[in-house]
């Protein structure tokens, strides 16, 4: 038995916040900051640097990275927006909960520590009979929980696996962080289904730990970021490796030429023979420079960026959704799929569509 995307759901909060949110005064300082962490513009050494050097000098003096609106949730648990995004993806692939044979989750900003919201969906959506964990690699989660469904598809475990992301992030972002213009609040879903053709040919995934605090939870600077279990000042999204986290940046378009090079490769597939590609968007430029770093037309890797900002591990779901509105989803494409996140992980998927 072969496995295959059989539905696709994503879930925004209605509220939209526009650039107008933040003051001239935010506006001025980030012009200004000059050593905004991920915006370095790195030394141009080949093709691809030199297209990460482009498009980052480009957005050097945008304190919006490119953003134009992003929706924000104050209060959502990750559990109801999994579902939500759960029950679209559910209805896309026209089954039931109740048909479902496990689920797993991701959530970046969990609601309870060390409780995935796996349980809690799979119970609102009717899923009775499946079993439900969390699968945490970052931002490169959706591909990994891709891997471990089509795993489970193809051994025979299961038949429908439903996976969700999600993205509550701008609460743990204040205002006035640099960075807070370029995220934005959603979560997306997969349904994996058997298949009697191939249509997840393989996933590539590799795990680099010299970068393993360069994006991370800290609590302010290194003296006072006390450990999570102990009393002391706010989380926010951070970096305990500063010049890790710059890299991680500068080479994220290697990284994902590199990754679906190696994807295509054990796949036995042209690169060339691409034609869709859904990666995150940490920028929302990312999605078409991987694909003209792999000499392809960067029309064929839609972004959703301006209207949605960084979405973290949702990012990829809701881009290969993108794909399809595009209409670059035809019976037989070949699609490739890329994410990565903190840790350091970074996955390529390579699946036929099935209609």
């Amino acid at each position: 038995m072969k496995a295959r995307v059989s539905g696709l759901g994503l879930w925004v909060p209605p509220e939209v916040r526009t650039n107008d949110a933040w003051s001239p005064a935010f506006i001025a300082a980030a012009r200004e900051r000059g050593d905004r962490l991920l915006v370095d513009i790195p030394a141009a050494g080949d093709g691809l640097d030199a297209i990460t050097a482009g498009h980052l000098a480009a957005e050097a003096a945008d304190p919006f990275l490119g953003a134009v609106t992003r929706h924000v949730s104050v209060d959502e648990p990750a559990w109801r927006a999994e579902a939500a995004a759960g029950a679209a993806a559910l209805a896309d692939a026209g089954i039931a909960g109740e048909d479902l044979d496990a689920v797993l989750s991701w959530s970046i900003v969990a609601d309870r520590p060390m409780l995935p919201s796996a349980t809690r969906v799979a119970h609102e959506l009717g899923a009775r009979r499946a079993w439900a964990t969390g699968a945490d690699s970052g931002c490169a989660s959706a591909l990994v929980q891709l891997d471990l469904a089509a795993a489970l598809v193809e051994s025979g475990r299961a038949r429908h696996v439903l996976l969700t992301q999600s993205h509550l992030i701008t609460r743990a972002f204040p205002l006035g962080h640099p960075a807070s213009p370029g995220v934005g609040d959603g979560a997306t879903a997969m349904v994996i289904s058997a298949s009697e053709s191939a249509g997840i040919l393989t996933t590539c995934s590799t795990s680099q730990g010299e970068y393993w605090d360069a994006v991370t939870w800290v609590r302010g600077e290194a003296e006072t970021d006390t450990p999570w279990y102990e009393a002391g000042g706010p989380f926010g999204p951070g970096s305990r490796n500063r010049e890790g986290a710059k890299a991680l940046m500068q080479h994220t378009v290697r990284f994902g030429v590199d990754t679906i090079r190696e994807a295509c490769r054990r796949a036995a597939v042209r690169p060339e023979a691409i034609g869709a590609l859904a990666s995150v968007q940490p920028r929302g430029w990312i999605p078409g420079a991987i694909a003209e770093g792999l000499g392809l037309d960067p029309a064929l890797a839609p972004t959703t960026y301006a209207r949605l900002a960084h979405l973290g591990g949702a990012g990829v779901v809701a881009n290969l959704a993108a794909c399809r509105e595009a209409g670059l989803l035809r019976p037989g494409t070949l699609v490739a799929l890329y994410a990565q996140g903190a840790g350091f992980t970074r996955s390529a998927t390579l699946l036929r569509w099935e209609v």
